[in-house]
């Protein structure tokens, strides 16, 4: 009976040890899924892609991981949607006039602490005439400078009406202002901004950052990789109405692929655009801003966060019709850029951009727990 008791207990406790140790293993494939080390090699596809499957907001466009010119994860969809196709930056747009504005800066055009007025007159103005020139705007608060419009501490108001706070005391996200950063480099390099982009895109060999005006279905006309962009309402996805014109572009409406920013990320991060002073300056957190991730700070064009000892340099960017968000770790030189063609309501914000938060989370948390091992 004694043996007959041992051996049935003997049965139970191999059962219980076997039952916990597979479930001990099957929890800790889940947490390293969520939670990879330097041990494991990241499956950032399998990965990026099961959020994206996984996620109950719909999801159009493409997405671009690289990591020292090594794809990571290249992955597309919706209606049409290939690698090859464009999109609006929106507010991605602004790095690449932070560029051009430090690029005019290093040839001795402007000065970051000169004021705006002094390159809004029109006294000396070019007498040839500019393809898709911006509007001279005057008139606004004396003491505003390059530097805070980049910045986003101007204060700047819709011209003829005061300026919101004094400039260079607070930090007011302003459209305004890149528009008005894209009328000074218009104005010091007597060529149109549309123009320029075009001249940067063929310079740096981007092949994909274009602008042009109009309404999206007049640009497919001319620029038929452009993806047409939807946007979400109470009544469910209906074509944008989005119209871009001259005072759109500088702050949101350059047209990008994902590998075009990608690369124009990977020359900007890489010296190849600006001097490494130029650099410093963009890349230092100038103002503290209160944004959807904490801990946030804003340099030229860029937003910057140093939380768990990893620098990231980033943005996000809306407009009815698209939205995208870039991330960069200089430390992995690792690179994001996820581009779509589908603006969700925002009368629903904090599902706005709940995958991107998710994505990012993700990509962070690999990269802090490989920190941890070093």
């Amino acid at each position: 009976m004694n043996t007959i008791k041992l051996t049935v207990l003997s049965m139970i406790l191999t059962f219980c040890i076997n039952h916990h140790v597979f479930a001990h293993v099957e929890n800790a494939d889940k947490r390293k899924k969520l939670n990879p080390t330097v041990t494991q090699k990241v499956d950032y596809q399998s990965l990026i892609e099961s959020m994206i499957t996984d996620s109950p907001q719909p999801f159009s466009g493409t997405v671009l991981l690289m990591q020292k010119g090594k794809k990571l994860v290249s992955l597309s969809k919706g209606d049409g949607i290939t690698q090859d196709s464009s999109f609006v930056l929106a507010s991605l747009s602004k790095q690449i006039t932070a560029t051009l504005i430090m690029q005019a800066v290093e040839s001795g055009r402007l000065t970051l602490d000169s004021h705006l007025n002094q390159y809004l007159s029109n006294d000396d103005e070019p007498k040839h005439s500019l393809d898709n020139k911006l509007p001279l705007s005057q008139g606004y608060h004396e003491g505003i400078t390059i530097a805070q419009l980049l910045t986003h501490t101007s204060g700047i108001n819709t011209q003829g009406k005061p300026n919101l706070f004094e400039p260079g005391t607070r930090f007011q996200y302003s459209n305004l202002g890149y528009t008005l950063l894209g009328q000074v480099l218009e104005k010091v390099n007597k060529l149109s901004f549309s123009e320029q982009i075009s001249q940067f895109n063929k310079k740096y060999k981007l092949s994909g950052l274009d602008a042009k005006t109009g309404s999206i279905d007049n640009i497919r006309q001319h620029l038929p990789t452009l993806s047409l962009g939807l946007t979400e309402t109470a009544k469910g996805l209906s074509q944008s109405d989005l119209t871009i014109n001259t005072s759109l572009i500088p702050a949101g409406g350059i047209i990008s692929t994902t590998r075009a920013f990608s690369d124009f990320q990977q020359k900007l991060h890489s010296g190849q655009l600006i001097s490494p002073k130029s650099y410093q300056l963009m890349t230092t957190p100038h103002t503290e801003i209160t944004f959807l991730w904490p801990n946030m700070h804003y340099g030229y064009g860029l937003r910057l966060n140093f939380d768990d000892n990893l620098t990231e340099y980033s943005h996000t960017g809306y407009l009815s019709g698209y939205m995208s968000m870039t991330l960069y770790y200089p430390q992995y030189n690792l690179s994001l850029v996820m581009l779509e063609n589908l603006s969700l309501n925002l009368n629903y914000l904090d599902r706005v951009f709940e995958l991107h938060n998710q994505i990012r989370a993700a990509i962070r948390q690999s990269l802090i727990n490989r920190n941890s091992k070093v």
